[in-house]
C-alpha cells in the first residue's frame, strides 16, 4: 500500500474561503429575512427565527387590500396551530405535533424523516397590517390567512394663508 501525499495549493484555499463566506452570507442574510430584523445584531437579539431554518413553507401574496398567506401543515391539528400577529409588519405561525407511540411496531427503521415536535416561522409582511378583520382557515391541512392592509396615511392638508 501507498501514500500518495495531499496536493495543496492556495489556490483552492482560496476557492474554499470564497465558499465558506459566500455560505455564511446567504445564512445571514435567511435569518434576518426570517426574523424581520433589518440588521443582524437585531436578527439574532430578536429570537424570532428558527435556528434550523423554517419547517413549512408559506405562499405570501399581496393585492390592493389585503395580504394572503398560505401555508400547507399535513398531520396537524387545527388545535395545535397558533398564529399571532407580533407587529404590524410581522407574522407568526407556530405549531406542535406530538410524537405517535407505535406500539406494536416491530422492526428496524432505516428511514425517518417525519418531523414531529414544535416548528415556529415568522413571515415578514410587504405591507403593514391591521390586526382588525384578519381571518383564518384550516381545512384539509392547508391554512389560509388573510389580513387586511393598513390605509397609508395621506397627511394633513395645511392651509395656505
Amino acid at each position: 500500500m501507498s501514500i500518495r501525499p495531499y496536493q495543496f495549493s492556495f489556490t483552492s484555499l482560496g476557492s474554499e474561503l470564497d465558499s465558506l463566506f459566500t455560505e455564511m452570507e446567504a445564512r445571514a442574510c435567511a435569518l434576518m429575512n426570517q426574523s424581520g430584523a433589518s440588521t443582524l445584531p437585531a436578527a439574532v437579539k430578536s429570537g424570532n427565527y428558527s435556528v434550523f431554518g423554517s419547517d413549512f413553507h408559506v405562499d405570501l401574496c399581496e393585492n390592493e387590500n389585503e395580504i394572503i398567506v398560505v401555508t400547507d401543515l399535513p398531520g396537524v391539528e387545527k388545535e395545535n396551530i397558533s398564529v399571532r400577529l407580533l407587529n404590524p409588519e410581522t407574522l407568526m405561525i407556530r405549531t406542535e405535533q406530538q410524537s405517535e407511540t407505535e406500539e406494536g411496531t416491530e422492526g428496524t427503521y432505516h428511514l425517518r424523516e417525519r418531523k414531529l415536535g414544535s416548528m415556529q416561522r415568522n413571515i415578514h409582511l410587504p405591507a403593514v397590517v391591521k390586526p382588525e378583520g384578519a381571518k383564518a382557515s384550516f381545512k384539509n391541512g392547508v391554512m389560509e390567512i388573510t389580513l387586511q392592509k393598513e390605509k397609508p396615511e395621506e397627511g394633513t392638508s395645511i392651509d395656505i394663508e
